[in-house]
């Protein structure tokens, strides 16, 4: 019995390898994770498990003419990680497979049976359990389907006193591996994701972080501000120095360079050819080449701009590091950090050539106040909800990359659609149930729109009717209605409605003699850019509960507005 055991032991470390070399690929996360498959996904899988049904059947021993072996692993397993039809799938090819080898043995018809009752069973058992819970399910499931096999195998099996030495041979090592087999596998992979989720999530908080601690500088940007940046991100990398580099020469660092450190950096960013990878980089044995250079390696990710690389964050160790796969992930994210916060600071430069109105409509698109509600929102998130922690950073990325590159341009409505989405998800994540939104899309539409002309609606009913600024209306709840439908042949009606407080008649007199106040300088902006391209403005009218903003789009405008004044110069130049 014991050798018996320890040749399947054997066999099942097979699988185990194999099932650790796939952990890696995106498919097996899905199925651990228990995230939809298409039917590709679930077929690949399904000749997977399967395959490795068949390649127990043939390194099982044999044992009075039967196969001791741990094909039930591999099957169980399918169907308890990808579901029924990969259960079902797998069972059939590996159940088929050892009767179509070996139709006249002693014990072919019962095992072959008892594999696609297994798969099936398990399949079955994928929807009744919780993901922390499946190492039970695997536990009942081994326990089940191999004593049915031993049972099968003795009402089957002739004469019976074969049947019965077979079975009192083979079952408890049987039993014994095949069962704590599967528990061992399901509790080493769901381990293995869970440990990388953590990892990301931890990673994902330490970037939220230096977002929060390094915002106030960048909003401040001068050489002492680059300078303190550099050293909060040199603080949580645990690095010796941390510089900020363009494709040529140094542009901070946390420390003041010697000539000589200087002169070093600007060789290795001018010469090395790998730091223009999309990828971070690791560089190990800066010593050999530089000799007195104090530092021994170097991790470097490219920063952006119209995505082309304009530059590198350099991180530089005194001693040579061998970079963790979170720790390349951090840095990739450090690097885009500071990508879009370039970007923050280029338009806020750009703000001071422009008059003041426009300056205010820049704010008001991307407001400083936002992006601390947004971060401490995000922080928060990334300690209880992971999950939409990942989702909410998405959505703020695409926001403020929209507002970014898009400005004053006009887009397909469908990008100007996907951008007001972005921003209610962000809104959502912040006030929960407190909004809700329903969307009346005419899905055929492909005129252009404005840039930036429905999202400030939503603020402006989010911040206004909800009157989130005042204390008494702190649990206030409002319902906005997005309409984007066709009014004629080449007409386009916007409308946004919500049943919040309702906009004032002062407010919408100021608005249509252009006396808006700094408060309500979003709608002003989207009002006479929609004039100037249309000859008409916005539509308000105060409801007997909320406010109605509605204004249409002609399919035959083009771009040329843009060419014309400051707006060009400011968000173009």
């Amino acid at each position: 019995m014991f050798l018996l055991i320890t040749e399947l032991s054997s066999n099942f470390g097979i699988i185990l390898i194999i099932i650790l070399l796939l952990s890696n690929q995106k498919i097996f996360k899905q199925m651990i994770l228990k995230e939809d498959m298409d039917l590709k996904g679930k077929i690949f899988l399904s000749f997977i498990f399967g395959g490795l049904g068949i390649l127990a059947t043939y390194t099982g021993v044999d044992i009075l003419g039967a196969i001791a072996n741990t094909r039930e692993i591999s099957i169980i397993l399918g169907g308890l990680l990808g579901g029924p039809f990969v259960g079902t799938a797998s069972g059939l090819i590996a159940g088929v497979h050892r009767f179509v080898i070996d139709p006249n043995g002693v014990t072919s018809l019962p095992c072959g049976i008892t594999t696609i009752i297994g798969g099936v069973f398990s399949g079955y058992l994928y929807h009744k359990t919780e993901f922390r819970e499946r190492w039970k399910a695997g536990m009942l499931t081994g326990l089940t389907i191999v004593s049915l096999n031993m049972l099968l195998v003795l009402l089957m099996t002739k004469p019976f006193e074969v049947a019965l030495q077979i079975v009192q041979t083979i079952l408890i090592p049987m039993e014994l591996i095949n069962t704590v087999g599967i528990v061992a596998i399901l509790q080493l992979t769901e381990n293995i994701y869970m440990d990388r989720d953590a990892s990301a999530a931890k990673q994902a908080e330490i970037a939220l972080d230096i977002a929060d601690k390094t915002l106030p500088y960048f909003l401040n940007p001068g050489k002492e501000s680059y300078m303190e940046i550099c050293r909060i991100i040199g603080k949580y990398a645990e690095a010796d120095d941390v510089l900020i580099s363009d494709k040529t020469k140094v542009v901070s660092s946390s420390r003041l360079l010697t000539q000589e450190e200087n002169e070093t950096v600007c060789d290795i960013v001018k010469n090395v050819e790998a730091l223009h990878s999309d990828n971070a980089i690791q560089i190990n044995n800066l010593t050999e080449k530089y000799n007195s250079f104090k530092y021994k390696s170097l991790a470097a990710s490219p920063i952006y701009e119209n995505n082309k690389i304009v530059g590198f964050l350099l991180i530089l160790f005194s001693r040579n590091e061998k970079l963790a796969y979170k720790e390349e992930v951090l840095f990739q994210r450090l690097s885009r950090l500071l990508s879009t916060q370039f970007e923050l600071v280029k338009i806020q430069q750009l703000k001071k050539e422009a008059s003041r109105s426009e300056v205010k409509a820049l704010q008001n698109q991307i407001n400083p106040h936002f992006l601390f509600n947004v971060l401490n929102t995000l922080i928060s998130f990334v300690r209880i909800k992971p999950d939409e922690a990942r989702e909410l950073v998405v959505n703020l990325s695409d926001f403020l990359r929209y507002n970014i590159e898009n400005s004053m341009k006009l887009i397909n409505i469908n990008e100007e659609i996907k951008h007001v989405q972005s921003y209610v998800s962000i809104e959502q994540a912040r006030f929960g149930e407190r909004i809700s939104v329903e969307y009346n899309i005419d899905e055929s539409l492909t005129c252009n729109i404005p840039a930036l002309s429905i999202q400030p609606l939503i603020e402006n009913s989010i911040k206004h009717g909800m009157n989130i600024n005042t204390q008494a209306e702190i649990n206030r709840k409002i319902k906005i209605k997005i309409s984007i439908q066709k009014k004629d042949s080449d007409t386009v009606e916007v409308i946004v409605e919500d049943d919040g407080v309702g906009i004032s008649s002062m407010v919408i007199n100021n608005l249509y003699l252009d006396k808006m106040n700094e408060k309500n300088i979003g709608l002003s902006n989207v009002h006479n850019r929609l004039k100037l391209i249309y000859g008409k403005g916005l539509d308000i009218v105060k409801l007997e509960k909320g406010t109605r903003i509605s204004f249409d789009l002609k399919e035959d405008s083009v771009d040329e507005y843009i060419l014309t004044g400051v707006k060009y110069e400011l968000f173009n130049h």
